[in-house]
């Protein structure tokens, strides 16, 4: 049973209880979504010349989590007009396995041709111009070659390719350009990624004006909220103090710890993204 509230026609009653059903496919979908976490918001607050060892733990643990979220959400999506059967896990394990390697592996082909392109071709370091188109290029090929691979009826994530490509591009690729081309896909690609984030921060907040559902379930809310803190707060503190029965160095304390809790608890931009992907109508008030 679930309460709603209805925000778009006053006339209505305010509040009723009607029973809802949301099939096991469905909440398989939702809960992929709660994978994901705003890596960008949570490392917003921590200075990484002053914390370094908190930036990188809340950064690769939020990088970590969109990834399985997203390869998550890409194959339970496919299943969403299959029956839940005991066989269900493992076809779902097979294609998270594959989509994540095929998706990782054409990341990881176009970032080391790339690297070694620039490597071994020093003539195309001449003009920045080039060192910078290259690199675009290269990247927005990853993508959509990821995209177009389909296995196991499932498209693979361009995505998840994207993201390996840039991290090969910034450990690899980056030391074999010359001076200025190094300083300037810095700067290039730090003025795109700022303008990208915060076209997408514009218009998840123009959504929710845009796109306001006709009911809202508060208890809904208020159990999701919960059992992600609870979720969070156990599976954290719990694993790391499993894991510090085998190691002896303690890395971090326990008010870090408490920071990654709270950092992991916000959900963003990638959530909303791959819910936009779900097929629904979205009544616009009028």
């Amino acid at each position: 049973m679930t309460r709603y509230t209805n925000i778009l026609d006053p006339t209505l009653p305010a509040t009723e209880t009607l029973p809802v059903k949301v099939p096991i496919m469905s909440l398989l979908l939702f809960t992929s979504l709660l994978c994901s976490s705003d890596v960008v918001a949570a490392v917003s607050i921590v200075d990484y010349d002053a914390q370094p060892k908190l930036y990188s733990c809340i950064f690769g643990e939020g990088v970590a989590n969109d990834i399985v979220s997203i390869v998550l959400f890409n194959t339970v999506e496919n299943l969403q007009d299959a029956s839940f059967t005991a066989a269900t896990p493992f076809i779902i394990l097979l294609q998270f396995i594959s989509l994540a390697i095929v998706s990782l592996a054409v990341g990881i082909v176009f970032g080391f041709a790339c690297c070694l392109m620039f490597k071994h071709m020093r003539f195309l370091s001449v003009s920045v111009v080039t060192e910078t188109f290259l690199m675009t290029a290269f990247g927005f090929a990853s993508y959509f070659v990821a995209s177009l691979i389909i296995i196991l009826n499932v498209e693979m994530s361009g995505i998840i390719a994207l993201l390996t490509f840039a991290i090969i591009q910034a450990h690899y690729t980056w030391y074999n350009l010359s001076p200025q081309g190094k300083a300037t896909t810095s700067v290039t690609y730090e003025f795109l990624g700022k303008t990208a984030e915060a076209a997408v921060y514009c218009y998840v907040g123009i959504s929710l004006y845009t796109c306001i559902p006709e009911f809202w379930s508060f208890s809904f809310i208020a159990w999701q909220f919960s059992i992600i803190v609870v979720g969070r707060i156990i599976g954290v503190i719990a694993t790391f103090y499993l894991f510090r029965l085998c190691f002896r160095k303690k890395t971090i304390n326990f008010r870090e710890l408490l920071f990654i809790v709270y950092g992991g608890m916000i959900r963003g931009a990638i959530a909303f993204a791959l819910v936009l992907k779900i097929a629904h109508e979205c009544p616009i008030p009028g």
